[in-house]
């Protein structure tokens, strides 16, 4: 029995390696290495509300006073999300990791503040085009 055993496991590994077809990328980009980059989500709590008001930064430029880096659907419509974990969620469903998560407290003449919850993610890519695929925000509909 013993010997049947190893007769078996021996021969499984001893067979011919089966050919995996590998996809054929174009001859421009079989020297590209990927690489990592980086998002930030930047939640806001809405006031009197259980939703959150999120930004979005891949480094682009940005009016000070704008809403360029929030998310926008198919139509131009601002996203809003439950919470800084949704739109981590979302981000996750586009290929995003979560790398780090920090909170800032920004605080002005002795008030409570307002509290800003930063996520950064990472995604790796071989195109910065591939930075904000599936993402829209509302910059980018200027």
């Amino acid at each position: 029995m013993v010997l049947a055993m190893f007769f078996v496991s021996t021969t499984a590994f001893t067979q011919a390696p089966v050919q995996v077809r590998e996809q054929s990328l174009p001859e421009a980009q079989q020297d590209v290495k990927p690489y990592k980059v980086y998002c930030e989500i930047v939640a806001t709590p809405k006031l009197f509300s259980n939703k959150a008001t999120v930004e979005l930064d891949f480094g682009q430029y940005a009016s000070f006073w704008s809403a360029d880096r929030q998310l926008v659907d198919e139509d131009g419509n601002i996203i809003i999300f439950n919470s800084a974990l949704d739109a981590a969620n979302y981000m996750a469903r586009r290929g995003w990791d979560l790398e780090e998560v920090f909170i800032v407290q920004e605080m002005s003449n002795g008030d409570s503040g307002t509290t800003r919850y930063h996520w950064v993610l990472s995604k790796m890519v071989t195109d910065d085009s591939q930075i904000t695929e599936g993402l829209r925000t509302k910059g980018m509909n200027k």
